[in-house]
């Protein structure tokens, strides 16, 4: 048995595109990063594109999936009024 170690697994909810995030965004910074901020579908989609313009590796539809993940794990907490 192997001692417990906190990883990303600790910070970050599994679901579909955890995977693909840790493996794309570890390879420039710890990806618990996302874990402190909240954001609107559209500012964490400009945010993936802007760490795609930076050099992160993913294709197009791994960005979307990356995007999707971190949109429904970390959503913004106070919706605008409509």
């Amino acid at each position: 048995n192997v001692a417990a170690v906190p990883s990303s697994q600790d910070t970050l909810p599994p679901g579909p595109g955890h995977d693909l995030m840790v493996r794309v965004c570890s390879a420039c910074h710890s990806p618990e990063i996302a874990a402190n901020q909240r954001l609107s579908p559209q500012e964490w989609n400009s945010l993936v594109q802007n760490m795609s313009a930076r050099g992160a590796v993913a294709t197009d539809a791994e960005f979307d999936q990356i995007t999707d993940y971190l949109a429904r794990s970390f959503p913004r907490t106070a919706t605008p009024p409509q």
